[in-house]
């Protein structure tokens, strides 16, 4: 199965934005930043720079050579390869001249030295990405039981998230056409960002948010700022286990599916078509890197971070809509939406 492309319409949000207002790409600009040092950093103390200078290769290729993990090598060298670092071709990675000019240590210029002065947690975290493919999280302790156990760390992220989100919430919300759709689930909601916006766009529309109980203080305040009462409602409990209301007419992953690894998607994409009505559709709202992505620093870079964070990653509009066919869905369409952000339609097969 392939998927549809459509082309985006251009619209902004309107909630916080003009229509002529930009989109968030500068914030998430700077933000992906924040992995520069470490990949580069991490790359050169583990060797990576002259391995590849004396012998290019493919990440499976570097991984094997040199007992590392092959997905957490292959993150790595595709946000190096974007950052100017590395060159692709046939399928394996080459040393840019800035590269061989400034990360071989038999070089006059090596800045390995002055990288080492920058070397934090971070780059710690990065480097044991590469060698075992282990997720950092916080201080190596997984984020989701560390929310559980901690609410500050909970509550913070998911004010995180919802900053992160109000954009491209409000910006799908105009460009998605529910008037048809009168019950959503949003799956992993967090307190409701997409859920929210959706809503007050269509009066007709009932969102029910799915999440973690530490979201639940957090949610409530948002919304009892909103006249949606009623009509946004949050359901606590764990969407890998705990029961999904059915009968919905939309089920929505809003930055959710590049949490989590295969065997995870698949379980929750069976839940989802479980829970959907006949004609009901599923709706998966990322960023999904084409080829041109794969070359911008922001969206390899976001991938990195996720596979740091989570153990997540982005994955290419064929592997998600590979991972939906597998789960039983089809019809896939592609709309760009907002800033790098796209939105995957399908129904159930």
């Amino acid at each position: 199965m392939t998927a549809k492309t459509l082309a985006p319409s251009g619209v902004l949000p309107e909630s916080g934005t003009h229509a002529s207002g930009p989109d968030d790409r500068l914030l998430m600009d700077t933000f992906m930043s924040q992995y520069r040092l470490p990949a580069v950093a991490a790359a050169d103390r583990l060797g990576l720079f002259p391995t590849l200078a004396r012998s290019p290769a493919d990440a499976a290729g570097l991984a094997t050579s040199r007992g590392l993990d092959q997905a957490g090598t292959a993150v790595v060298l595709e946000y190096l390869a974007a950052l100017g670092y590395l060159s692709v071709h046939g399928g394996r990675y080459h040393l840019t001249p800035a590269a061989r000019a400034f990360l071989l240590p038999d070089g006059a210029c090596y800045w390995g030295p002055m990288l080492g002065l920058g070397w934090d947690e971070r780059c710690a975290a990065v480097r044991g990405l590469i060698t075992t493919g282990a997720p950092h999280g916080y201080r190596g302790k997984d984020i989701w039981e560390t929310h559980e156990r901690s609410p500050h760390h909970g509550v913070q992220f998911a004010r995180a998230m919802h900053a992160h989100s109000v954009g491209p919430a409000a910006a799908l919300a105009d460009r998605l056409d529910l008037t048809d759709c009168s019950a959503l689930l949003e799956v992993g909601g967090g307190v409701g960002t997409f859920a929210m916006a959706l809503a007050r766009r269509n009066p007709r529309l009932t969102a029910t948010v799915l999440d973690l109980p530490v979201v639940e203080r957090e949610a409530n305040r948002l919304l009892d700022r909103t006249d949606l009462a009623g009509r946004v409602r949050l359901r606590t409990g764990d969407m890998f286990a705990d029961p999904w209301p059915g009968d919905q007419d939309r089920v929505l992953f809003a930055d959710v599916l590049s949490d989590w690894d295969d065997a995870h998607c698949r379980g929750l994409l069976e839940r989802a078509r479980a829970a959907l009505s006949a004609d009901g559709r599923l709706l998966v709202h990322q960023v999904l890197p084409d080829d041109a992505a794969r070359r911008s620093p922001t969206v390899t870079g976001y991938s990195l971070a996720l596979a740091v964070m989570t153990g997540g990653r982005l994955r290419t509009c064929p592997e998600l809509v590979a991972l939906l066919d597998g789960s039983g869905f089809t019809d896939c369409v592609v709309t760009p939406v907002y800033g790098h952000y796209c939105l995957l339609t399908a129904r159930p097969a």
